[in-house]
């Protein structure tokens, strides 16, 4: 174990209800996992089997639902204050280490939360998720983010959680918009390891994080996507196995595809505030 942060592991997205939220990713082609509970909040995931679950990285949006502001854990009510997506989730190999090595460079961070979950699946199955997890105090980083190990990576790649009507395979990038995207860089560098290459921050799995001005922004993100050029997450990447049939079962369900090169995006309109850009090719490979 160490203290290294090895990916970013999901997305966390604030929608209303978690419920409903997820009936609106199915109808972006999406298999989308039952409503599971925790401790006043509530998620649906969008799980991606192209992930090294066997190191605990996983690959997932989570859309979460603020149930019970006094029953969540602080600061989430304050995190939650806004739709759409909210934090970047790192996967770690060791929560506690982590935690030491930023505390000791000057973050405030609350205790780690060693938590598990019943997750009831519709066929009567119930697993049990376990993981840690610990949450830094807001306003220390120019987009928020938080962090967690998995110990039961492998519920989150179930074949009925992975198979994606529209051919989705893994979500390979982030695009947020910060102020100064070099003080970014530099917060990313020092607190996640992370590699900075131009706009991107690398990590050794999982997708790669794009950091942009409101302007640059522009040029991956038209727009059209954007509900607000403010900064913060604003959207991410889907690869997927078949790009003309992505697009069929999305605009299937009534969601109308934008033209971009290489492939089409669907509005953070449409799919609750987080634009989605799909290809067929890995991001890195454009």
């Amino acid at each position: 174990m160490s203290d290294r942060i090895n990916a970013i592991d999901h997305v966390m997205i604030h929608v209303p209800a978690s419920q409903s939220a997820g009936a609106v990713f199915e109808r972006l082609g999406f298999a989308v996992t039952p409503k599971s509970g925790m401790p006043g909040l509530s998620n649906r995931l969008v799980c991606f089997g192209d992930t090294p679950h066997q190191n605990g990285v996983c690959n997932y949006f989570e859309l979460m639902a603020l149930e019970d502001a006094q029953a969540a854990p602080s600061p989430m009510p304050r995190l939650l204050n806004g739709f759409g997506p909210v934090s970047t989730v790192m996967a770690v190999d060791d929560t506690w280490a982590v935690t030491e090595r930023l505390q000791q460079g000057g973050m405030a961070i609350g205790p780690v939360l060693e938590l598990q979950r019943d997750w009831a699946l519709s066929d009567g199955t119930v697993i049990t998720p376990a993981f840690s997890v610990a949450i830094p105090d807001l306003g220390q980083a120019p987009v928020y983010w938080n962090y967690c190990r998995h110990k039961t990576a492998h519920h989150y790649v179930r074949r009925e959680f992975v198979t994606h009507p529209n051919t989705a395979l893994a979500f390979d990038a982030v695009y947020a918009i910060v102020d100064d995207p070099d003080a970014a860089a530099a917060h990313y560098a020092r607190t996640w390891q992370a590699r900075v290459d131009g706009d991107r921050l690398v990590l050794p799995e999982g997708p790669a994080m794009h950091l942009m001005t409101a302007q640059t922004a522009k040029s991956v993100l038209p727009d059209d996507l954007m509900t607000t050029d403010r900064p913060g997450l604003k959207g991410l990447r889907v690869r997927v196995g078949d790009v003309a049939k992505a697009r069929d079962v999305i605009e299937d369900g009534g969601i109308a595809a934008v033209d971009l090169p290489g492939g089409f995006a669907v509005r953070a309109a449409d799919a609750a505030g987080c634009a989605l850009l799909f290809g067929e090719r890995h991001a890195t490979d454009r």
